[in-house]
């Protein structure tokens, strides 16, 4: 490794890296990216590892900040950073001269770790030599040496690879690569018996989940070190209770103080300690304080854990005013010591322990939703007059979350009687905002320091009672949807009679909370039962009087289509050519690919999903019959210069219409590219056979096929799916609801576009704008405050600009929704949705928290109804204009469904989305959220209906919308 290091600083020596410099590496995982690290290091630089997955623009974002002499990549990476790409194939040879002799220091900067910003730009770490080696000295936290073997399996860019890396190799030890993105628990037990893993780093998150799944996965460590987050305590004795011999380390530190500042060796007495699993002493070379507006607390009290020592980066790349903020100057003991503001509160005993109390800002989750305390607080001051004064304080509980809130009130007057408060915020308040008691105290207990003393007023207040959060459930089909309501709102006990939504349940944890419970109770749970059912006493009572679905018979002989199925199978035998219902993909690859294994790999993703190789037919009557049609060939194409000319290429070569009837249902072909290098990899398939959530299902089987790893479990059969989604609809009843439903659609109001197109427009037109991940985050803050889901945000927005735009306040709009919750579907490939057509009237298409609340009403109406198949509502409402879609013209729809990334070994992939060829309807808005928090709004219209100075001014109007909304000036 050495050698290979020294040949590889020679070569970026003389590619002109020098002491000083910051060098971005952009390599895999892999012996190569260790070495050239290496190689950095021997040089004075330092290093920066970039995650190749991240979008372009990113890591544009981070070269510019870095200002490299050149960026490290593997061969074949195509990209437009500022700097030029070198990799050791391209470096020269063993002939390079003699490197020169670096002096380097422990306080030269060594690496750089990249971190979000709250502008939304990548904050770059800048941490020094000394900030990790202080980590592995003799008689550090835990045992470090020549027999130390550590999975190195953190994300590159993140700190704690850098304690993985150097746990070995500062001592001898032994670091294991791994392919996976995560240390999952088959890859841990697989290392521990192949390579003798004795060591490991786990997120609390990822510990309790294997804690919870397969805790005979940690066995064979003599030392884990957990952290990144609240420790829970359940998880933990579990876990020593099976391995009392086992070190496990709980590690705390904010990447500014580089990996740990503080450990704790846990022991059982910690898992039921009233303040949680403490964060422990500092690690060598290293000083925290509890500091007080810069004055050191007594033990005991509260304040904000401030570190200080070898382990402090610099500061922020390029950025010093918020270094100086965030960095500063504390006298402690007649020194000024410089420290970082954690901006966590914390106290410390008389052992020099430090306990971890939760942030400076107050702000805390319930359930999944943020909750500013100060807010609930002038809220009961404001509705309620009785009250003077109020404090509202956060209950925690064992995992280490705040469950539930509890307001202390001082009365504006005595004598009188108290009104009813929860009453009054249930009026007013989303559930999860809202105190679970009240108390009406006469003054509020101060601390020694004059601070509100938390622990003494909920000391005075008895936990709610048992049966109410955790009584027995005698019912067990009550007590498993109790269990996995819980589970997916975040481990509290659930009481049996309220509903999952009046607990603060999304519709994303609905879809959830069913496909657990459907795993469970071997039935399946549509959607649209849960909304209908929504409390744990009333969807268990559900499943015992549904048990009798499952003795449904399989279907025997031909298959019965789906109402999707056949709608897109009668467009295509009425308009054969017609393109919206064609599904293309595309991905750039770049590297060494093995076209062999890629067309081997079609050939085992079509034969593992029968839906690839049926035929869809209509006489004698509607019917899917599964073939043995062979798997279609990876054409190789001409090759072209640009990624545009090549996707050109692939339209033309897929536009010869696909036949449903002969089972010929999908397309692949590979384009060279010249200009930019590499191949663009397209494949189109029907949209009978395929849906949004099919696109990484079918991704992740060609990756794995061509890697030739171990294929997750096989999908259902179409016989065994028809059977599965017979007996989750059978005891909908949704042809009893059928002509309510019509009935509620009759008179909808067609779109009216404001505009008419020139004439001979044709073709479909495309537009899009981009919502900032700072302001996505405030949009779904204004959502949570107001009680619902980001998916009702947009929507409300939507409906706004439509009802300006087109001047009405009345009408419909289509939102695909994923018919995948019963089990066995979730990896299917094949058109597994339903259209819901939602009707925004009245206060809908208006704007403030008013027209919002409304929206999310409609939307919950709307979805508590997915299960009746839009072609059956359809059949009954004809068009009011000859060849317009009836109900509805224009679709909405939140696509967040995983990306289809392909990880095909020694390849660089990217996947490109392309638009539509044509479309069903008239105009489609699709939100599409991104890797970094961003939301990618594309606004796709038929350029014969509607004009595009329509187009441009909806998705302006949109994107204003959204921009009050997260501003908090929707009205």
């Amino acid at each position: 490794m050495d050698a290979r290091a020294e040949e590889l600083a020679r070569r970026l020596a003389a590619a002109g890296v020098g002491q000083g410099h910051l060098v971005p590496l952009l390599l895999p995982r892999s012996v190569d990216l260790i070495a050239t690290l290496l190689a950095v290091l021997k040089l004075g630089a330092a290093y920066a590892l970039l995650d190749p997955d991240w979008p372009p623009t990113r890591l544009a974002a981070v070269v510019d900040q870095l200002r490299p002499p050149l960026v490290v990549a593997r061969p074949g990476v195509a990209s437009e950073l500022s700097a030029p790409l070198w990799t050791a194939a391209e470096g020269g040879t063993s002939q390079s001269p003699a490197r020169p002799t670096v002096a380097v220091r422990g306080s030269d900067a060594c690496s750089v770790f990249f971190t979000s910003g709250t502008t939304g730009r990548p904050k770059g770490v800048v941490t020094p030599h000394r900030a990790t080696a202080r980590l592995f000295r003799e008689g550090t936290f835990a045992r470090f040496g020549r027999d130390t073997v550590i999975p190195l399996a953190a994300a590159l860019p993140w700190d704690a690879f850098s304690l993985e890396l150097w746990a070995a190799l500062c001592n001898g030890g032994t670091g294991v690569l791994i392919d996976e993105p995560f240390l999952t628990a088959e890859a841990l037990r697989a290392m521990v018996a192949g390579h003798g893993v004795n060591t490991a780093w786990l997120t609390s998150s990822l510990f309790n989940l294997i804690v919870d799944e397969d805790l005979t996965a940690l066995n064979g460590l003599s030392q884990l070190m957990i952290g990144g987050e609240r420790l829970s305590g359940r998880h933990v004795a579990r876990f020593l209770d099976r391995f009392p011999d086992t070190a496990l380390i709980n590690g705390y530190g904010p990447v500014e103080s580089t990996v740990f500042a503080t450990t704790h060796r846990i022991t059982a007495a910690d898992c039921t300690r009233g303040g949680g699993i403490p964060l422990g002493r500092p690690v060598p070379g290293t000083s925290v304080f509890v500091l007080d507006d810069g004055r050191p607390c007594a033990t005991g009290e509260l304040g904000e854990i401030c570190v200080a020592g070898d382990g402090l980066a610099h500061g922020y790349l390029g950025e010093p005013a918020l270094t100086a903020e965030k960095f500063t100057d504390v006298a402690i003991d007649g020194a000024q010591v410089r420290v970082y503001r954690t901006g966590d509160l914390g106290t410390q005993d008389e052992n020099g322990i430090i306990e971890f109390r939760g942030r400076i800002d107050r702000q805390v989750k319930i359930r999944g939703n943020r909750v500013e305390p100060a807010e609930v607080e002038r809220q009961i001051e404001h509705l309620v007059p009785y009250v003077a004064d109020c404090r509202v304080v956060p209950r925690w509980n064992e995992l280490g979350s705040v469950f539930e809130l509890v307001a202390f009130c001082i009365a504006s007057r005595t004598g009188a009687t108290p009104p009813d408060v929860p009453a009054i915020l249930a009026e007013h308040l989303p559930a999860y905002q809202r105190p679970v008691a009240v108390a009406f105290v006469d003054s509020f207990p101060l601390t020694g320091t004059g601070k509100l003393d938390d622990r003494a007023l909920l000391a005075g207040v008895p936990e709610a009672p048992a049966e109410h959060h955790h009584g027995p459930i005698d019912d067990p089909l009550v007590r498993l949807v109790a269990e996995e309501f819980a589970a997916v709102l975040g481990g509290r006990a659930v009481p049996p009679h309220i509903p999952f939504f009046g607990l603060g349940g999304s519709s994303l944890q609905a879809a959830r909370a069913c496909t657990r419970i459907g795993r469970r109770a071997g039935q399946p749970v549509p959607l649209p039962m849960l909304y209908e059912h929504s409390s744990a006493e009333s969807l268990g009572a559900w499943l015992k009087s549904a048990r009798s679905a499952n003795a449904v018979p399989p279907p025997t002989g031909d298959i019965p289509l789906t109402s999707m199925e056949l709608a897109f199978l009668t467009r295509h035998l009425t308009a054969p050519q017609d393109r919206a219902g064609y599904c293309l993909m595309t991905w750039h690859l770049d590297g060494r690919l093995d076209q062999d294994a890629l067309e081997a790999a079609i050939a085992t993703v079509h034969e593992r999903h029968q839906v690839l190789r049926t035929a869809f037919h209509v006489d004698p009557r509607p019917h899917a019959e599964v073939t043995d049609i062979p798997a279609p060939p990876l054409e190789l194409m001409d090759a072209r210069p640009t990624v545009d000319e090549a996707v050109d290429a692939l339209r033309q070569l897929f536009d010869e219409p696909l036949e449903p009837q002969d089972a010929d249902l999908w397309r692949t072909a590979l384009v060279p590219l010249t200009e930019t290098r590499g191949w663009l990899f397209g494949l189109l398939v029907h949209h009978i056979a395929f849906d949004g959530r099919s696109e990484s299902v079918l991704a992740r089987d060609l990756s794995d096929a061509y890697a030739g790893r171990e294929p997750s479990a096989a999908p259902p059969t179409l016989a065994e799916r028809a059977r599965l989604t017979t007996a989750a609809t059978a005891v909908t009843n949704a042809a009893g609801r059928t002509e309510r439903i019509r009935e509620e659609l009759q008179d909808v109001p067609q779109i009216h576009w404001p505009e008419q197109p020139g004439a001979g427009e044709a073709g479909t037109g495309h537009l899009d704008v981009t919502v900032p991940a700072a302001e996505t985050a405030r949009l779904d803050a204004q959502g949570a405050a107001l009680g619902v889901s980001r998916f009702v945000v947009l929507l409300s927005a939507w409906a706004d600009t439509l009802a300006e735009v087109c001047g009405q306040q009345d009408f419909a709009v289509g939102v695909p929704v994923a018919e995948r919750t019963v089990p066995g579907l979730e990896q299917t490939i094949g058109c597994l949705i339903n259209m819901v057509p939602v009707r925004l009237r009245g206060d809908a298409s208006g704007r403030g928290e008013d027209g919002i609340r409304e929206i999310g009403r409609l939307v919950h109406q709307a979805f508590s109804r997915s299960d009746v198949p839009f072609t059956d509502i359809a059949q009954g409402i004809g068009p009011a204009t000859p060849g317009r879609p009836p109900v509805f013209q224009s679709l909405f729809a939140l696509q967040d469904n995983p990306p289809p990334g392909l990880d095909l070994p020694g390849v660089v992939s990217t996947h490109l989305r392309q638009p539509y060829a044509a479309l069903p309807l008239e105009l489609h808005l699709e939100v599409w959220p991104d890797a970094e928090g961003a939301l990618d709004a594309v606004l796709s219209f038929r350029r014969d209906v509607v004009a595009e100075a329509t187009a441009l001014n909806l998705l302006k109007g949109f994107h204003d919308r959204l921009a009050l909304i997260a501003a908090g000036a929707a009205s």
